[in-house]
């Protein structure tokens, strides 16, 4: 598939942008079953838009209590607002089938899931582009904690990912290499100032982002991930925004 290269107009260029496309009705919810290459059973939820048009897959934290459900509400937005939404459980959490070893340490954890793990990842993907009502070459990712490197990592393998959005880090070199070569792949990170590790990265992504669309956004609190749309009430819209303007177009 051939790489979609954007060009930033600006903020105020992003919202007049967007806000041409409106809303349009409530999301068709959907529950799906997908199965991975090495036959692991994923749960998903597709939110389906109005019309046929882009789509985006939504990973959840790498976190005890996490599932799909934490971006339910974000996934409706998108939905109305014209973007194909499919949120999963990844392997061992939620409805999915399959487990995620005992973490012993940060390098084994990421080890996992940027391999066994990303199947899950692969299964969403493939979901998503095989509906006939998603444009398959122009799709978004967003991801929370550990799916921000699952994001870039699935940038790094799929050209038809043209916009991410990631919160709350953690970002290596494996990550920082991969995404200086996604030039045509604007990246929206956002990150609370009290998060410690997850803040720093996440200003890490930024200064690594070669496109010059890229944003980073920094809120109050210590909120990681997800969490941050219970603290800061905007950030469920800068991202719809964000994926409105880059997908939408």
């Amino acid at each position: 598939m051939p790489m979609r290269l954007r060009t930033s107009l600006g903020a105020l260029a992003l919202a007049s942008a967007f806000l041409t496309h409106g809303t349009q009705a409530a999301p068709l919810e959907q529950d799906v079953t997908v199965t991975t290459v090495d036959h692991v059973a994923i749960r998903g939820t597709f939110y389906a838009a109005e019309k046929p048009g882009p789509g985006v897959l939504l990973i959840h934290m790498c976190r005890a209590d996490a599932d799909r459900a934490t971006w339910s509400a974000l996934a409706r937005r998108l939905a109305e607002t014209g973007v194909h939404t499919l949120t999963i459980d990844l392997r061992g959490y939620g409805e999915s089938a399959g487990n995620e070893p005992p973490f012993t340490t940060m390098a084994n954890f990421i080890s996992f899931w940027r391999t066994t793990g990303m199947h899950d990842i692969d299964a969403g993907i493939n979901f998503l582009t095989d509906q006939p009502s998603v444009d398959a070459e122009v799709i978004g990712v967003g991801g929370a904690s550990c799916g921000v490197f699952l994001g870039i990592e699935a940038a790094a393998r799929y050209p038809n990912i043209v916009a991410l959005a990631l919160l709350s880090g953690p970002f290596d070199a494996e990550a920082a290499s991969q995404l200086a070569g996604l030039g045509g792949v604007p990246v929206l990170g956002a990150a609370s100032e009290g998060d410690g590790r997850a803040y720093e990265a996440m200003k890490r992504v930024f200064q690594a982002a070669p496109h010059p669309g890229s944003r980073n956004i920094q809120y109050k609190g210590d909120a990681h991930g997800t969490d941050m749309f219970q603290t800061s009430e905007n950030l469920q819209q800068e991202i719809t925004d964000w994926f409105g303007f880059w997908l939408l177009r």
